[in-house]
């Protein structure tokens, strides 16, 4: 849940648009914002991924 917060938010700050038409935030730091999503990405991945057999 939190993983589809943080993105949401990121995607947020990327995406909206300012008065002028161009985007609120530069594009490097809209992007900056996205990667905290990549880590929480990784994160859910390992969480999911199935044990080894020991």
């Amino acid at each position: 849940m939190m993983f589809l917060i943080g993105t949401g938010t990121g995607l947020t700050g990327l995406l909206t648009k300012d008065t002028s038409g161009d985007t609120g935030l530069p594009p490097a730091m809209g992007w900056a914002g996205m990667l905290p999503c990549l880590a929480g990405l990784v994160a859910v991945a390992l969480l999911w991924r199935r044990p080894r057999p020991a």
